[in-house]
């Protein structure tokens, strides 16, 4: 179920005796584990009835017994299993021996009295094993991905509301260009930027190119953004930017073809049948800007992206050797992606 949709159940008292909380988003994990537990604990009793297990270091018959105890006081105890590999393919780093069969039994029979909680920050769950199927069965895994476009969108209105303000539309988007879907990040600027609008005070564009901290890296970002989608009068306003910025044309011009370098490598592998996974240990990348580039090499050619590189490397050569100006040399390239491209 979609995580909003099983929050308004818990809203209504309807909670169930065990979740599972999957997936990459891990702001959003902690958000909803922190949620639950204030639905279900006095917070008077909270230091007795609420408990956190990482599973790379603890076995989940431990778990499972705490949350077959009886709460102290309370009514309810909460029981917080992290990083349960064992759900997932992936390895676990630890040389903890987990007895399953617990787990599984507990499922089927669960107390009353404890709401025990299962995370993995993996986005896809072993749908083959037993305690997998026993779950869903039960509908009590919730997945949390990266959000993205208007579900990110709708997700920091929400956040400005909650906290008094209002964000324009393009001042969200351009939030989203600058920060990205770093929900962590994004909540800090968010709580920067309403401090500095003040209580019923209005978030603007002006504001977020004020305030906003950014890095060279999401800026170039957020420029193969709008290029893959041809959006080049926004990919020329970054650029701008990082002029404004005192960013080095040259280095600009360094991390595009870096990004478009990997972004080729993911598309001819991936034109191979190497899986995202394998194409990460292969370049010796995190799995995440792969998974990244794969979803930009979709919308390229493997043509354009090697025309965009050979150019890009003809117009190093020009820029340092005195024959091209480093600024005018990039507003060209912008100017004829839609050239190179098609």
């Amino acid at each position: 179920m979609e995580y909003r949709s099983v929050m308004k159940d818990i809203q209504q008292g309807q909670i169930k005796p065990v979740y599972l909380l999957y997936g990459t988003e891990t702001f959003l994990i902690e958000e909803f584990i922190h949620f639950l537990r204030d639905k279900v604990l006095d917070e008077q009793f909270l230091d007795f009835n609420f408990s956190v297990y990482d599973l790379q270091e603890t076995p989940i018959q431990h778990a499972v017994m705490d949350a077959e105890t009886h709460p102290f006081m309370g009514e309810k105890r909460v029981v917080v299993a992290k990083n349960a590999l064992f759900l997932t393919g992936a390895k676990s780093s630890g040389n903890v021996e987990h007895q399953v069969e617990a787990l599984q039994t507990y499922i089927e029979s669960p107390i009353e009295t404890s709401l025990l909680i299962l995370t993995v920050m993996q986005d896809k769950l072993d749908e083959r094993k037993k305690l997998v199927k026993t779950l869903k069965a039960n509908k009590a895994d919730v997945p949390f991905m990266h959000l993205k476009d208007q579900e990110l969108w709708s997700w920091m209105r929400r956040r400005a509301q909650k906290l008094g303000v209002q964000i324009e539309d393009q001042a969200v988007q351009t939030l989203d260009r600058i920060v990205g879907n770093d929900l962590r990040r994004l909540q800090q600027e968010l709580d920067k930027m309403s401090s500095y609008v003040g209580s019923q005070g209005r978030i603007t564009e002006e504001v977020v190119y004020q305030l906003a901290s950014r890095t060279l890296e999401q800026d170039i970002f957020g420029l193969i953004e709008k290029v893959s989608r041809l959006e080049i009068d926004q990919a020329l306003r970054i650029y701008y930017d990082l002029l404004k910025n005192k960013e080095e044309p040259l280095t600009v011009l360094s991390l595009l073809a870096r990004q478009f370098r990997l972004i080729l490598q993911v598309k001819v592998m991936s034109a191979k049948g190497y899986s995202q996974q394998q194409i990460a240990s292969a370049l010796s990348m995190h799995p995440y800007p792969v998974k990244l580039a794969a979803e930009k090499s979709q919308r390229f050619k493997e043509s354009a992206l090697r025309n965009i590189l050979a150019y890009l490397a003809e117009e190093d050569y020009r820029i340092k050797s005195g024959k091209m100006d480093k600024v005018l040399s990039l507003e060209l390239f912008f100017m004829r992606l839609r050239d190179m491209i098609q």
